[in-house]
């Protein structure tokens, strides 16, 4: 049977080992002298190798020690653990999942409204992080349904005596307003559960408990926001829901202009403009101009190189301001010059400062944004070039290891790639519509700048990853190895949808595909049939080279020497890799001698170089496309 004391022990090391790998993270991105980089570097790998292993040995000792079917009392100690991660900001998916379900049923026998808001706000919380972002249907279904039942418990507000769990019901309406974005499904759940939040804030019995909880207005104000912010997709709804939406957005409109509404620049001025706009009151020109005027002269720009809190609102301003104006372009089916006629008026001041954000300013909350900002801009940016540098820097470099990890893909392949222009170019015929031998050496600057960029951008779907996944201070349980193997399909959906990555879909897609494509993953893609197979093999080659060899960035391994490596590309040419490019690296003195200085001693000069550009101190470098 689980006893407290075995419970605080779990707790206690648990949050060490946590926060000994943060604040190795955290001078990562403080130390400026390469030398002492390197050398944190180096240290860092070996301390994840033991907080790997002590992690495994503290999680198999807890559950060892609980009962086959849980007790009250293992319950309510489970219950303090994860609450305890919880408000300690501590995400780890397996950790509070398995925790809360685990104790659920004691809690539903025990009906006590306080412990079950809690629970369902925690399992909603962690569900929804860990599967929207991958866009996994089945994941954030659940994470809806733990927050459905949370605010059911609304009716018994008054039995609930942490403010903090009180304010999870509010947090949860918000949860759910967000998450069924777009009208596209559920269209009047969202429209019901926006009157029925407000009820419930106005009820008597709330307001004489809460009426001055600032948290639980400050998720009201979001919930407005969220509510507006579904207008892009109002066409989605029927007559009725339509107007009946535009009633309920009225009152928040009500709100807003009783608060700063008119006056140019403020959160409030763009809700009563977004507004009247909808309600056709005010021409979608007069509103641009508004809009524009307020991110050119009215709203300050954030200051980064202060701590400052009042630059999180700016920079919450600014893209809240400069999606409107995306928004209500869209809505105008304008052409081309028309566009971006208007968006040469705002974009460049949006772009300095979104596309800017330093990574370690607000992290937690800056990824989200940064990906819809991503999102709301891509379709107004031109040139390809353009938005590759775009992604990589909203996207990528938003994921420091994974940034890495690319950079050096990308260094290897282009290596490999300049050898076999050299040595069999004919391998890259057929490649950008290139079908003579002759002109593959005309077009090296081309050829290699593709292979470049497909090495760049072919684990995008990895940013989308959940940041628990990438942490690797455990061992990954099913679900969530399931969802590391979605990553190449989520990356792929990206470049569907994107004309500058569309190039570099199949190599997204393929990258874990053997070359005799019978193995690998997604099982169902055939990466034999593909325009760009070569560029495939030559990827997945570059991949296992940079894995295999990693010493630094991998808890699970402590990589290998290029040499070694080379025998296992040599033992499985044929099946697993493409026998052509084998040969080539293997015959290759040069390049072999290349290879073992990138990934050997050369590998922290690009992990620093890297980091510096997250970091805003240096420029990235970027072939011409």
């Amino acid at each position: 049977m689980l006893e407290r004391k075995l419970a605080e022990k779990f707790r206690k090391l648990y949050t060490e080992n946590s926060l000994k790998l943060k604040n190795y993270e955290d001078q990562l991105f403080t130390l400026q002298d390469p030398f002492d980089w390197i050398q944190l570097l180096s240290e860092r790998s070996y301390v994840m190798r033991e907080v790997y292993e002590e992690n495994e040995e503290l999680m198999s000792e807890l559950w060892q020690n609980c009962s086959e079917e849980i007790t009250p009392e293992e319950a309510e100690l489970l219950y303090d653990l994860a609450i305890g991660f919880f408000f300690d900001d501590h995400h780890d998916f397996v950790v509070l999942t398995e925790f809360c379900e685990k104790i659920l049923p004691v809690f539903i026998d025990m009906d006590e409204p306080e412990f079950l808001v809690a629970i369902y706000h925690v399992l909603g919380s962690e569900y929804a992080q860990f599967y929207r972002s991958v866009g996994d249907k089945k994941g954030m279904q659940t994470a809806l349904e733990y927050f459905r039942k949370s605010i059911k418990e609304a009716s018994r507000y008054s039995q609930i005596s942490t403010p903090e769990v009180r304010e999870f019901i509010f947090q949860d309406y918000t949860n759910l307003i967000i998450y069924l974005s777009g009208f596209y499904t559920e269209k009047s759940e969202s429209i019901r559960l926006y009157d029925e939040v407000w009820a419930l804030w106005e009820n008597e019995n709330v307001q004489e408990i809460d009426a001055d909880n600032q948290q639980i207005k400050n998720f009201l104000s979001i919930i407005d926001d969220g509510f507006m912010a579904k207008s892009k997709n109002l066409d989605k709804l029927s007559e009725e829901d339509r107007e009946r939406y535009l009633n309920l957005l009225g009152k928040s409109y009500e709100r807003a202009k009783q608060g700063e509404g008119d006056k140019i620049g403020t959160p409030n001025y763009r809700t009563c403009l977004t507004y009247k706009w909808l309600r056709s009151e005010i021409a979608s020109e007069e509103v641009l101009e508004a809009l524009i005027k307020s991110i050119n002269e009215i709203i300050p720009t954030p200051d980064f190189s202060k701590n400052d809190p009042i630059n999180f609102e700016l920079v919450m301003r600014h893209f809240k301001y400069a999606c409107t104006a995306i928004m209500i372009l869209e809505k105008m089916e304008l052409d081309g010059n028309g566009v971006m006629e208007w968006t040469e008026k705002f974009l460049p001041k949006s772009m300095s400062i979104l596309s800017n954000i330093p990574y370690k300013f607000f992290t937690g909350q800056m990824q989200p944004l940064c990906e819809q900002w991503y999102h709301a801009a891509e379709p107004v940016i031109t040139g390809e070039l353009n938005k590759v540098q775009f992604i990589m820097q909203m996207i990528v470099r938003r994921q420091p290891f994974t940034y890495i990890h690319s950079q050096m893909v990308a260094k290897i392949a282009t290596l490999i790639g300049q050898q076999i222009i050299e040595k069999k170019p004919d391998l890259l015929l057929g490649i950008r519509g290139i079908d003579k031998v002759d002109d593959i050496q005309k077009n090296k600057a081309y050829l290699i700048s593709f292979i470049t960029i497909s090495g760049l951008v072919h684990d995008i779907g990895k940013c989308y990853i959940p940041d628990t996944i990438n942490r690797q201070n455990r061992s990954l349980n099913t679900k969530e190895y399931a969802t590391i193997r979605k990553h190449s399909e989520v990356g792929y959906r990206e470049a569907e949808g994107n004309s500058a990555l569309l190039p570099y879909a199949d190599v997204i897609l393929g990258h874990h595909k053997h070359y005799d494509g019978l193995h690998g993953y997604p099982l169902s893609y055939d990466n034999t049939k593909s325009p760009i197979r070569i560029i495939i093999d030559l990827i997945s080659i570059a991949d296992s080279v940079e894995a295999g060899t990693d010493t630094l960035t991998r808890s699970y391994t402590k990589g290998k020497d290029f040499k070694r490596l080379l025998k296992e590309l040599q033992n499985e040419a044929g099946t697993r890799y493409n026998p052509d490019i084998v040969k080539i690296i293997e015959n290759s003195k040069g390049l072999i001698e290349e290879l073992e200085n990138v990934t050997g001693q050369g590998r922290y000069n690009i992990y620093y170089r890297a980091m510096q550009e997250i970091l805003g101190n240096v420029a990235e470098e970027f072939p011409d496309a």
